[in-house]
């Protein structure tokens, strides 16, 4: 697998679950992590896991969930070159539309949508001056599929594959990658809480990542536009 020795990655939701996982598989292949995240403890955590990885890392508070906070970021990013964007944070409420507010509505668009949208692109009006980069979009099954149980998040994760589709169009001519990586259910703490279905079928985070990484890495011709990574056993 080509590494990215002189790049810098920026990866969202990164202190836990396929956010983490990223960081720790990606950690061997580029030459800077930046981390955004939204919880202290977690985030020193995640620092102290990457210590013997040999990488720079550093990180920005923020909850994407906010638009001040989102500004904020954007700001500390003016003059920061990323390579590699994950826009991995994500918020999986289990509620029925019917059931569902204005603020569940506002909560999880911000931050499966919303904020991808954003800074892909911030960073990608770089990556054309550079023609050079990969912006990488963690989706879902759930792109793909509607559920009673789960419609915003369902309704956002098809937004999100809709982004990245146009966005492949519209960057290839410019030598930026992107790609939307859409795992089924996945043995996370956000997957923990879909009590519907066997928590031990679910793929692991780290599987997630590698794939990640892999396709990523291509840099001739070649390219993944669209991954979906099925469940061999589904119950």
């Amino acid at each position: 697998m080509r590494t990215f020795n002189k790049k810098t990655a920026l990866i969202t939701g990164s202190t836990s679950g396929i956010g983490l996982a990223i960081a720790k598989e990606m950690a061997s292949t580029v030459a800077n992590l930046i981390l955004v995240y939204r919880n202290e403890s977690k985030y020193n955590s995640t620092i102290e896991q990457l210590s013997s990885c040999g990488v720079k890392v550093s990180g920005i508070k923020c909850d994407l969930s906010k638009d001040e906070e989102v500004s904020s970021l954007l700001k500390e990013l003016v003059n920061v070159d990323v390579d590699i964007l994950v826009n991995n944070a994500g918020v999986f409420p289990i509620k029925n539309i019917l059931e569902s507010t204005e603020g569940d509505y506002v909560e999880c668009f911000n931050v499966n949508i919303k904020a991808p949208f954003l800074l892909s692109n911030h960073v990608a009006k770089k990556m054309i001056k550079k023609k050079w980069g990969r912006i990488i979009n963690i989706g879902s099954s759930s792109c793909y599929a509607g559920s009673a149980d789960t419609g915003l998040y369902c309704s956002s994760k098809h937004a999100l594959l809709g982004l990245s589709r146009s966005l492949y169009k519209e960057l290839k001519q410019h030598n930026i990658r992107v790609y939307n990586v859409s795992p089924g259910s996945t043995q996370t703490k956000m997957g923990a809480t879909d009590t519907r279905q066997d928590f031990a079928t679910f793929i692991t985070p780290q599987e997630v990542a590698k794939y990640v990484c892999f396709v990523a890495s291509f840099d001739s011709e070649g390219i993944s536009e669209e991954i979906r990574i099925n469940r061999m056993v589904i119950r």
